[in-house]
């Protein structure tokens, strides 16, 4: 089930709520662990039964290899079992999302005929994994052996981060969950959460569902795209993964502090960011800290010179961009996101010298049509709005009714134009003008006029919800 869904909303959310809290009367605190971490693994297995048995497989694995590890004092035996857990989480990961794009790859260039297996890739597979990767980096560094088995599977399992982050760490979560007097239900939180979970659903259901029509009609058209239509499209994917995956972390941290958790802020603004490297510290912040933790600092980070950072830097990225996904769309999306971190750090003085609206529009755009291929299917899709962009002998006026069209209401061309070119507007100034999730997050009052706003997007919300899309990230 999808958060953006009737029956989250108004069954699991409600009932595990009312069944968690209730628990709070017994004085043993596991039961109600035990409860929330059952709740959170049916709610993963809602999607594909399939896939309880992959994530109780990983935490069963990682938790023994951790309880091993914290009952002994040999180093090398440590280093074993750090290995061993890295080896099987990143073998885990590479089986799922990657064995037939190397095999597809390899019957491509050595015209070989093996069979592809379809693998159903799990859901969040590389978010809880990373999750669990933190959890044994931290294991082999800390003599801390208070390791439960129901606190670690709620660590990783915990609903609300379940899918698609925030990637929590162990010490972000795990002294919350341990905290006696986070038990009890607590008003204030619950309505500021319900809050900041309104706020995030509205973004996803109202805006990027909303924007969704112009990108899926903009990227799978068969004809040449014109000027404006083509930059109408990229903006618009630019500003849907934004509103959808921003959208999707608020609902999370909201879901956390109704059960009166702290989820990390994972989104700050980006799109105001002077630089690609800013960008990568407002942009999916825990994913970022987690590359930074597994892929630059072991490589040896800005500890060995500038030539190796920019080299270390590149890696990371071309990480990132596999770790999104089994496509060479993802790769060249990683690459260009690497090239660009390693030209400002070359050409760092003179970049700071330009002004800083300069700065700020050339970090959108990039950021913009980076997601062209980003979201583009293949090369050649991409390939084809990327020709669009550069098409001066055609502005595209006639095409707009195409993008614009849902399947059941038709516009004429001159609505279309003008309704393409408000929502355009609107998104501009809405994310321009934002303050950023830790803002939202840090009111811990639900006032009035904000009571107002929430029961108003809860509406509209509810009113968009049959139309729900699955969240981008879900498909990393």
């Amino acid at each position: 089930m999808l958060f953006s869904s009737y029956e989250f909303l108004f069954a699991f959310l409600p009932l595990t709520a009312l069944g968690y809290f209730a628990l709070s009367r017994v004085n043993n605190p596991y039961p109600q662990r035990v409860f929330l971490a059952a709740a959170s693994l049916f709610f993963y297995s809602f999607f594909e039964w399939r896939y309880f048995f992959i994530i109780a497989a990983s935490i069963l694995v990682n938790f023994t290899v951790a309880k091993i590890s914290l009952g002994t004092d040999s180093k090398r035996v440590k280093q074993l079992l750090l290995f061993l857990s890295v080896v099987f989480n990143v073998g885990l990961i590479g089986y799922y999302k990657y064995y037939d794009f190397a095999v597809g790859t390899i019957n491509s260039i050595a015209s070989t005929d093996f069979t592809l297996k379809g693998i159903l890739i799990p859901l969040g597979i590389s978010f809880f994994t990373f999750q669990q990767l933190s959890f044994q980096l931290r294991t082999y560094k800390t003599t801390d052996k208070s390791l439960n088995f129901i606190d670690y599977t709620l660590f990783v399992s915990f609903f609300p981060q379940l899918i698609a982050g925030p990637i929590v760490l162990y010490e972000e979560l795990v002294p919350q969950i341990k905290d006696e007097a986070k038990r009890f239900f607590n008003l204030e939180n619950f309505a500021t959460g319900f809050s900041i979970f309104t706020v995030g659903m509205a973004k996803k259901l109202i805006i990027a569902d909303g924007l969704s029509v112009m990108v899926d009609n903009g990227f799978s058209s068969q004809s040449d795209l014109g000027l404006l239509p083509a930059w109408v499209c990229a903006f618009a994917y630019a500003f849907q993964i934004y509103f959808d995956f921003s959208g999707y972390s608020e609902m999370a941290i909201g879901l956390g502090r109704m059960f009166n958790y702290d989820l990390p802020v994972n989104f700050e603004a980006p799109y105001q960011s002077a630089s690609i490297g800013e960008f990568w510290k407002r942009w999916h912040i825990t994913l970022g800290r987690s590359l930074h933790s597994f892929v630059y600092v072991p490589l040896g980070g800005n500890r060995k010179g500038k030539a190796r950072k920019c080299l270390n830097l590149f890696v990371t990225f071309l990480v990132s961009g596999i770790w999104h996904g089994a496509n060479w769309t993802f790769i060249i999306w990683g690459i260009a996101h690497g090239v660009a971190r390693v030209a400002e750090e070359i050409f760092a003085k003179p970049i700071h010298k330009l002004p800083l609206i300069i700065r700020k529009t050339f970090t959108f755009l990039f950021a913009a049509l980076a997601f062209v291929v980003f979201r583009a299917e293949n090369l050649s899709q991409a390939a084809h709005v990327y020709k669009g962009l550069v098409n001066f002998a055609d502005l595209g006026i006639s095409q707009f009714k195409g993008l614009m069209t849902d399947g059941i209401i038709g516009m004429p061309n001159i609505a279309s134009i003008a309704f393409a070119a408000v929502i355009t507007v609107f998104c501009f100034v809405l994310t321009f003008k934002e303050k950023g999730t830790s803002h939202m997050v840090a009111g811990t009052k639900l006032t009035a006029s904000r009571a107002v706003v929430t029961a108003v997007l809860l509406v509209f919300s509810v009113l968009c919800m049959s139309r729900s899309a699955v969240f981008i990230y879900f498909n990393f």
